[in-house]
């Protein structure tokens, strides 16, 4: 499997479009890849659309979705040229004025549009070293594969499972952590609960704790989609230290993830079981 990826990455990015399109039609029409969960997710988030409206939203989710695989993929041979002018970043002077202070910070995302990409593309355009905080996946050669692909233009990927004490170790550094948290916890772990998308939601603590902790700036990366392959990345203040016990984060949050996911609903990703359990559970 690993070495079918490898000979896939150094496709043409047009063949893999096609190789996509194919994907979709397939998940989309025969194998009807967590369908139920696509419309479920999508129709309980925008209560205002017909129905009609919901289907089309989940037919180009499930373009973008194999879309953003592909891509994912050609992240393995990608060059730093290519990917500078495929995702371009605005907005850049919040991130140079903690920079030019010399101050770490929190950038947040959400699963919208190629997160893969944006991670790639903040290594190379970022004044900071990021460091990425990423879930280990079961399988150890996907996991290794994955990791290679995230950390090729120097980002340096941190297992969440360790990330406090990661991140505390090089504290004297000024870096930038991405988080893309908008995950699902596990359903044993403490979480805060808030509304999302109209449905109360459990999202990690670290969101609150991560800028306590360490007392860093938060900022939001908004990533639209401007044409398939062509991204553009926006950034906005979430929060300034010091960060109170009160802080509202993880709310400020939930703000800009909902408006960029209402900008551009099919962007995100719906086939995840995000409510897959409830406060109560």
């Amino acid at each position: 499997m690993i070495f079918l990826l490898r000979f896939l990455s150094h496709w043409p990015l047009r063949w893999l479009y096609g190789l996509s399109d194919l994907a979709a039609f397939l998940a989309y029409r025969v194998v009807r890849y967590r369908r139920k969960t696509v419309f479920d997710n999508l129709q309980r988030s925008f209560p205002e659309k017909s129905a009609e409206e919901i289907q089309n939203i989940a037919q180009d989710f499930y373009r973008n979705l194999a879309t953003v695989s592909v891509e994912t993929l050609y992240g393995r041979t990608i060059s730093a040229k290519e990917l500078k002018k495929r995702v371009v970043f605005e907005g850049m002077e919040l991130i140079h004025e903690y920079y030019q202070q010399q101050k770490s910070i929190i950038i947040l995302a959400a699963h919208q549009c190629n997160w893969e990409w944006l991670l790639l593309a903040g290594c190379l355009q970022l004044p900071y070293p990021v460091d990425a905080m990423y879930k280990k996946l079961s399988n150890s050669k996907m996991d290794r594969f994955m990791y290679l692909i995230r950390s090729r233009f120097g980002g340096e990927p941190i297992n969440k499972d360790y990330a406090a004490r990661a991140i505390l170790k090089r504290k004297s550094d000024a870096r930038a952590i991405a988080v893309v948290a908008d995950q699902t916890p596990a359903l044993g772990t403490t979480k805060h609960w808030i509304t999302f998308l109209h449905r109360e939601t459990g999202f990690y603590q670290g969101v609150e704790q991560l800028p306590r902790l360490t007392e860093y700036p938060v900022v939001f990366a908004a990533m639209y989609r401007v044409s398939r392959g062509y991204y553009k990345v926006q950034f906005h203040r979430v929060a300034d230290p010091p960060h109170s016990t009160k802080s509202q984060i993880l709310a400020k949050y939930v703000q800009l993830a909902e408006k960029v996911i209402h900008d551009q609903p099919a962007n995100w990703l719906w086939s995840h079981r995000r409510w897959k359990y409830t406060k109560e559970d």
